[in-house]
């Protein structure tokens, strides 16, 4: 289920970087925008956009350079599409108290680490979404997890570049990693998921050898 923000913070039609055409390539971000993203589902969010084969090798080992770096952070991460985007897992236990919407002062510091990588301009696509477990009525958990997704997204907002595209993604309780019939289940499935996916610097990065 798509979240109802609808705040972007780029607008990549304005700031996508150039076709190379002189070389017969095209930026891959070319031609989307705002409206496209917000169209897509979860999934084809996390899919868009395609790495062309030439850069793929450049770009797989900077994200896998990123996401053992974070790993060694102590944060849950998975590599997704090849090594090409990065998922970082936080229980949200660390980042809300039980049934509440506002982040707690420790929330920031836990966070700190991922998004102190989204400085520089254009160089992520951001999508994350925000899980709860069953605890409560389907209706209850996505307005939580509707909540919790604001607060995250208001800080992300006052932490991370302006040319960073965020994506967010209110879940609720439709996607369980773990049976909610354990504590240790709805605790899993208490989580905050935040996919760094190539933006469009990166993959031009990629082309010009900029990568490294």
């Amino acid at each position: 289920m798509k979240a109802p923000i609808s705040l972007l913070l780029l607008a990549m039609a304005c700031t996508a970087p150039q076709t190379l055409a002189a070389k017969g390539w095209t930026d891959p971000y070319k031609g989307y925008d705002e409206t496209v993203f917000m169209e897509m589902d979860l999934d084809d969010n996390l899919l868009t956009p395609a790495v062309p084969d030439k850069e793929r090798p450049a770009v797989s080992r900077a994200m896998k350079r990123l996401g053992t770096e974070l790993a060694r952070q102590g944060f849950i991460v998975d590599m997704m599409r090849d090594d090409e985007v990065v998922l970082v897992t936080v229980p949200t236990d660390r980042l809300f108290l039980p049934n509440d919407t506002l982040m707690t002062g420790e929330a920031f510091k836990v966070l700190a680490p991922v998004l102190s990588h989204l400085g520089e301009p254009d160089m992520f696509k951001v999508v994350y979404a925000v899980h709860t477990d069953n605890t409560g009525s389907e209706r209850y958990n996505m307005e939580l997890s509707h909540a919790r997704n604001g607060a995250v997204y208001d800080h992300m907002l006052n932490h991370v570049n302006r040319d960073i595209v965020i994506i967010p993604y209110e879940m609720g309780d439709t996607d369980p990693l773990e049976s909610n019939d354990t504590r240790k289940g709805r605790a899993e499935n208490r989580r905050l998921e935040i996919y760094l996916i190539p933006g469009p610097k990166m993959i031009t990065d990629a082309h010009k050898g900029l990568l490294k």
